[in-house]
């Protein structure tokens, strides 16, 4: 089984630790699209542009000049990061092994949990980077194979991610996971519990012995008798979207 992750736009800043070497990364055929988004993504903090391009809070202009020397930035495991919802619920939980647990990133394309170090960077799929245009866009091209070799890893990649990264890197026969709200029999698409549930999700994953985890059903079964009361679980009839239920 495979988890792959979004990325959050709340990131913990590692006060030391060395900076960024992408020769350590994992997905080493992405190296020379990563050395260009990374000058582009510096080129772009440098821009007159640069704070609107990146997104950057008006609060907090130090973003702005950490993205300016982003290859210098102290590095940490990817999971002491990445911080927002889905993070919070994932919890102390962590990948067993190497490739169990994947993220996307505006910044570095693919990152693999167990074993890359990354920095906390200001970067999104939806960002306008400086010759390149938008982020999620541009990796797209470059993250197809990556797609394809994840799906081929593994009888199960359970894809947590939202509509933006998922586009950025399909994974064809990946099980997506949404969650809607019922209340009184009308169901609506809910997005930032959806971020908390799938932390969940992926929290129950890693505590659980995945060789036994390989087909939707499974997965099902775990989410219903893992997930807290007032949660149900259903799979979608096409058989490749675990929904989870929030009634109300």
């Amino acid at each position: 089984m495979i988890i792959v992750l979004p990325p959050s736009e709340s990131k913990s800043r590692p006060a030391e630790g060395p900076p960024l070497d992408l020769e350590r990364l994992s997905f080493g055929q992405l190296h020379e699209a990563r050395s260009t988004m990374l000058r582009a993504a510096a080129r772009t903090a440098h821009g007159h542009e640069g704070t609107t391009h990146l997104g950057i809070p008006a609060s907090q202009p130090e973003l702005l000049t950490r993205m300016t020397q982003i290859d210098q930035e102290p590095v940490a495991p990817v999971l002491d990061v990445y911080a927002g919802v889905l993070y919070d619920a994932l919890g102390p939980q962590r990948p067993r092994r190497e490739g169990q647990v994947l993220v996307t990133s505006a910044l570095l394309g693919v990152v693999d949990a167990a074993t890359d170090l990354i920095p906390a960077y200001r970067l999104s799929a939806s960002s306008r980077i400086s010759r390149l245009g938008k982020a999620g866009s541009w990796w797209r091209k470059h993250l197809a194979g990556i797609g394809r070799e994840i799906a081929a890893r593994s009888p199960l990649v359970v894809d947590c991610r939202s509509g933006a990264y998922r586009t950025m890197m399909p994974i064809p026969g990946a099980v997506e996971v949404s969650a809607v709200r019922e209340d009184a029999g009308r169901r609506t698409v809910i997005s930032h519990d959806a971020k908390r549930y799938r932390g969940m999700l992926a929290h129950l994953l890693l505590a659980h012995d995945d060789a036994a985890m390989t087909s939707t059903a499974a997965l099902a079964d775990l989410a219903r008798n893992g997930l807290p009361a007032g949660l149900d679980v259903e799979i979608a009839p096409e058989g490749r979207t675990l929904v989870v239920v929030e009634r109300v």
